[in-house]
């Protein structure tokens, strides 16, 4: 778990609680949204997942579509709407260069081929899961060389979602940019709960930059999990923030057919 600095004073629940009294008190409601990267297979740590989300918030879960399995889409036919399907690329292949970062898209990659294996994909979720697929990219490892965004048009995509706050509501022409901002994954430290503090402090900054006219205001705060990794603490944490967050009235989470309609809708 990541710890905190010595002499600093750990940011809990009551500084969510100002922060969010904050935007009560200024008229306005905090939006939040939840993204779960990995899916492929009926997993009990999947089935935990949506037995913690039922009737508390919905989830986009982002699927691989090399890797789907039919258990996957035969599982997600019992629940109901506010689980949604997103496009997490095609294989999660890493292609990039040596020494460079991880990206199943990097700017080395020819167009021709990036398009054959996104529309690949997409067909492949669209027929799973019908109209519970929601035609959104979301890159493994988060990125997407800006030279593939002219791509995503023409294959029918109406977003992306990557990690950190946009600077841009649209990626491209009819592609809406939402991203996640509150990883709770501690990916350099050993892969469990990020810790707390540290959790809180990205989901604060994140709404506070946004009320202050820092961060866009109408992007969404965006939580960002991975069932398949979660530890004791990772699955507390979420309950708990699925529990105080049901006890605060100006707390709207919202799901991603909401968050990108059709174009023009």
């Amino acid at each position: 778990m990541t710890g905190t600095k010595a002499g600093t004073k750990a940011t809990g629940w009551d500084d969510l609680a100002r922060e969010c009294d904050a935007w009560a008190a200024a008229g306005r409601t905090a939006e939040l949204w939840w993204r779960d990267d990995d899916s492929v297979e009926d997993t009990a740590a999947l089935r935990r997942l949506l037995a913690l989300a039922a009737g508390r918030a919905p989830v986009a879960l982002a699927v691989i579509p090399a890797a789907l399995t039919p258990r996957l889409a035969a599982c997600l036919a019992a629940e109901g709407e506010s689980i949604s399907v997103l496009q997490h690329g095609y294989d999660h292949g890493n292609r990039a260069a040596a020494g460079a970062k991880k990206s199943e898209f990097p700017p080395e990659r020819a167009a021709a081929e990036v398009s054959a294996a996104l529309a690949a994909g997409r067909d492949r979720l669209q027929s799973a899961f019908a109209d519970r697929f929601v035609p959104v990219l979301t890159p493994p490892w988060n990125r997407l060389d800006t030279r593939h965004l002219s791509l995503l048009p023409n294959l029918g995509y109406r977003g992306l979602s990557t990690y950190l706050a946009r600077s841009d509501p649209w990626a491209a022409p009819g592609i809406r940019r939402i991203n996640t901002h509150v990883d709770v994954i501690d990916w350099h430290g050993g892969r469990g709960f990020l810790g707390l503090s540290p959790t809180l402090d990205l989901l604060i900054g994140h709404l506070a930059a946004k009320r202050g006219g820092v961060a866009d205001a109408a992007e969404p705060t965006g939580l960002l999990t991975h069932h398949l990794v979660h530890d004791t603490e990772t699955w507390d944490f979420l309950g708990a923030l699925l529990d105080w967050c049901a006890g605060r009235p100006g707390i709207r989470w919202r799901g991603a057919a909401e968050l990108f309609p059709e174009f023009g809708a």
